[in-house]
Order: C-alpha cells, then sequence, then structure tokens
C-alpha cells in the first residue's frame, strides 16, 4: 500500500515536473477515444503543413525511415530537448526519438489510459519483463519489479514465480514468449497467484499461445501493439478481438508496395504519423512492421486484424515467393497441441531454401508429430524445401530480450 502511494505522488510530481498537466492530456486521449471518431483531417493537415509537406498529395509522399528522423534531428535545439525514446536495435539499428516535454507528457497520458483500460490501475505492484535493468530505487518509487529474461531455466523461471506470489503481483507486462514460460510453470506446479492482468509487448505472438497463458493464468489477457519512436500505436480491447488504434495522436496506414492503403482484410506495411511529435516530423514513418488492415471509418484505419511481425523476417518459399508467417503457424502449433505439447518454438529461413524449427524440449516430441509438422511446412514451402526440425534447451534472445517466433537469418547475411 505504502509503495502504491508513493507510485501516485511520483506520477503528479512528475507530471508538475515537466512543465505541462499530465491530467489534461489524460483527458483529452480518453475523450477522444470515447467519442470512438477517426482524427480530425484539419489536425493532420496542419500538422504536415507546419512541417512543409503537401497534404493534397499524401499517397505520394515518401515514406520515412530511422535515418530520415536522424537527419532531421540535426536541426533541433538541444535546449528544446526533455528526453529520448530509445528503440533497442534489434536489428542492427540502434535509434533515439527526442520529445519535448509537452510529447513526454503525452506519452506518460496515453500509456496511462491504455494501461487502465487493459486492467492496470496506477501504483499496483507490477512485474515488468523489459531488455534492460533499471535501479533498485526506479522500482521501488514505481512499485514496480523487474525481470531481464536471459536465464529461462526452470529455476529462474521458479524464482519468478515466487517473486509474482510473494509480492502480490497484480499485473504482469512484458514479452509474450516469456509470460509463456511463467505460464508453464504456473500450470505445471499448480501455483496460487493474484494476477488479474497481462499486457503483451514488443513481440506478435501465436492465438494458440495467447489461449494457453490465459487458460494458465486465468485472468484477463490483453496484446499491445507500440513502438519507442511514437509509442502507442493499437490495442486490443478484449482478448482476441482486433487491435484499435490510438486516436489522440497517431495516424496509422498499412500500405502496400505503391504506398497506397491496402483494402480492409490485406496485409501490409505498417507506416504512422505522430501529431504530436513537435521536435522532428514523424510523417508517414515505416515502422518496419507488417499487419493485416481491419476496418476504415472516413476512410481512416481505425482497427487492425493482426501484427505479424518485421518485414525484415519476410518468409519465402524455395519459389522465391513471401509468404505471411502467421499462415505458418498453425502448421506449427496445431500438430503439437493436438497431442498436448505447448512447447515454445521458432521457425527460421537459413539459407534460399533451407529452413529451420527450433523446438524448446523438442525432444520429448513423438517423431509422428515432428513428421506431420514436416509435412505441412514441405505442402507449403515447396517441394524443394529442405526442412530441419531441431530440440532446443532454450531459444535466445536477440539484444532486444524478444524472442520472434518467425526469423529471416538467410536475407540478413
Amino acid at each position: 500500500m505504502i509503495r502504491k502511494v508513493i507510485s501516485l505522488l511520483l506520477y503528479h510530481a512528475y507530471s508538475t515536473f515537466v512543465g505541462t498537466s499530465i491530467k489534461k492530456y489524460l483527458e483529452e486521449v480518453r475523450r477522444a477515444h470515447s467519442q470512438n471518431s477517426p482524427i480530425d483531417e484539419d489536425q493532420i493537415r496542419n500538422y504536415v503543413s507546419y512541417f512543409g509537406y503537401d497534404y493534397s498529395h499524401w499517397n505520394s509522399l515518401p515514406l520515412m525511415g530511422k535515418k530520415d528522423i536522424a537527419e532531421k534531428l540535426k536541426d533541433v535545439s538541444s535546449s528544446d530537448i526533455h528526453s529520448y525514446a530509445y528503440t533497442g536495435g534489434s536489428y542492427g539499428e540502434p535509434f533515439k526519438v527526442p520529445y519535448s516535454k509537452s510529447r513526454a507528457s503525452v506519452r506518460t497520458a496515453s500509456f496511462t489510459y491504455f494501461n487502465e483500460i487493459a486492467g492496470y490501475s496506477l501504483g499496483d505492484p507490477f512485474l515488468l519483463i523489459a531488455a534492460k535493468e533499471k535501479p533498485l530505487w526506479w522500482q521501488f518509487l514505481r512499485n514496480e519489479y523487474r525481470f531481464v529474461p536471459k536465464d529461462l531455466s526452470e529455476r529462474k523461471i521458479g524464482e519468478v514465480v515466487k517473486l509474482i506470489v510473494d509480492k502480490k503481483i497484480s499485473v504482469i507486462i512484458g514479452f509474450p514468449s516469456v509470460v509463456y514460460e511463467l505460464a508453464s510453470y504456473i500450470l505445471k506446479k499448480n501455483v496460487k497467484h493474484g494476477v488479474e492482468a497481462i499486457i503483451f509487448t514488443s513481440e506478435p505472438t501465436d492465438e494458440t499461445k495467447r489461449l494457453f497463458i490465459k487458460n494458465a493464468f486465468g485472468c484477463r489477457v490483453t496484446d499491445r501493439y507500440s513502438n519507442e519512436e511514437v509509442g502507442l500505436i493499437a490495442q486490443q480491447k478484449e482478448f482476441g478481438g482486433v487491435y484499435y488504434t490510438n486516436r489522440y495522436n497517431v495516424f496509422v496506414e498499412i500500405v502496400d508496395e505503391n504506398k497506397v492503403p491496402v483494402k480492409a482484410g490485406e496485409a501490409g506495411r505498417v507506416v504512422v504519423t505522430d501529431l504530436k511529435s513537435d521536435l522532428v516530423p514523424i510523417i508517414r514513418y515505416d515502422t518496419g512492421d507488417i499487419a493485416i488492415a481491419d476496418e476504415y471509418s472516413n476512410g481512416q484505419l481505425v482497427s487492425l486484424r493482426a501484427v505479424s511481425g518485421r518485414t525484415t523476417e519476410q518468409i519465402l518459399t524455395a519459389d522465391g515467393n513471401p509468404i505471411a508467417a502467421l499462415a505458418l503457424g498453425p502448421l506449427i502449433h496445431k500438430p503439437l497441441t493436438a497431442k498436448n505439447f505447448f512447447n515454445q518454438f521458432q521457425f527460421a529461413q537459413t539459407g534460399e531454401i533451407v529452413y529451420e524449427l527450433r523446438i524448446k524440449g523438442g525432444s520429448a516430441v513423438p517423431e509422428v508429430v515432428l513428421n506431420k509438422i514436416k509435412d505441412n511446412l514441405q505442402g507449403i514451402l515447396g517441394v524443394k524445401a529442405i526442412i530441419e526440425i531441431r530440440s532446443v534447451e532454450d531459444i535466445k534472445p536477440q539484444k532486444s530480450g524478444k524472442r520472434p517466433i518467425y526469423k529471416n537469418e538467410w536475407r540478413r547475411n
């Protein structure tokens, strides 16, 4: 209780420190989503025009990348910068985006709102699964307990589960691949806990694993789509539902190879415009992710059907044709779960026609199941595909701590 009070006091103290009212922005964020309407087109037009872009030629505007934003950063006065948002550099591109005081407040207010609708209240004791350590005093002030998942052995997972129980942690936020390990341990050991809500971040995961986690913990589970550059992009309202876009300050597009928005039900690149990025323009910024568009309202995308991961992880068939990673998942996890195997796995393309399926603890999986999986994959990747299934003790994380389900290790070599 004391730590919760301290967290609440700290939140209000931070609001005073940045010189703007986070409470004011929080009210605006709530209002924007309660009205259930698209972003005002004039707001987009004015933002684009402020930075010298022509809104009337929107679809022909070039997509921005990290290098474009870094170039704009040279013109920003250091006195205007309150803080930076840093990306993890998982794919070899560490990066930072400058935030003004007001933009930092918008970020805090946005996450506060979306945390609330996912079941987390400010000051609740929570476990954060993250890539980097933070000082203990920082964790204390936030009523946070942090787990950096360098070690996912049963011993370490057991220690974290004991922490969840002993500290009466009510919310878990972080990588679903790690939450899955916690869920497996809790189910196996029949552990009683007080977790009431789980919020997935940073990694896409398949529906089977999400359902396994929900059933193991017996609590509310919400998936979130965000990045460090703009903050929260979209989030589910209910388990297994679509991802509703952040209509306060993030204009989201799913575009094809011609930079034109795709139709509902089609996949494309996720492109975002951050209408509150006041130090550098973030206009039609290519996130590097692939997603499926769900619903449009007045020409604006208001929800995503699925987020399938990075464009750099695009898997190609043996004939060189791209294939949606989401199509591969059921070919792997259905034969496993049909025989009550819920092992973590990772599928990687390691050569032009060479693929490797890594299954954690896969030595216990019967040969008939593995052959079924191999046949399934062969059917979609092509008869020329060389597929190896390997049992591993652990699936190694990237520098960011993420453990992607699908990887294209050949194309990055």
